[in-house]
């Protein structure tokens, strides 16, 4: 990615503990004035200790925080399906009505 500009994703940093340090040598050898422009390097991670500091403190951080309740989350998760994936079901009709 870093010589072709394409973008790397790592999700769930937080679960290779054992890794992070060989994560954080490869964060910190990349080269902004030598990697190619349109290069990005995204991390996913859970509240982790192990979560190497360098790396928060180099890049640029975004949270997101699950809606608050039982309710609030269900409404959540139904503003994602539309009718592609209702109708995919064998009983679409039963799950509109929960819309």
């Amino acid at each position: 990615g870093i010589q072709n500009g394409s973008w790397v994703f790592l999700q769930n940093c937080h679960l290779y503990v054992s890794w992070m340090d060989k994560l954080e040598v490869l964060v910190e050898e990349i080269n902004p004035d030598t990697c190619h422009k349109n290069f990005r390097l995204w991390l996913t991670s859970m509240p982790s200790l192990a979560f190497p500091v360098a790396i928060l403190q180099n890049g640029v951080k975004m949270t997101l925080e699950p809606p608050a309740g039982l309710r609030a989350n269900l409404k959540n998760a139904y503003f994602k399906l539309d009718d592609d994936k209702l109708n995919v079901t064998s009983k679409p009709g039963v799950f509109k009505k929960l819309l």
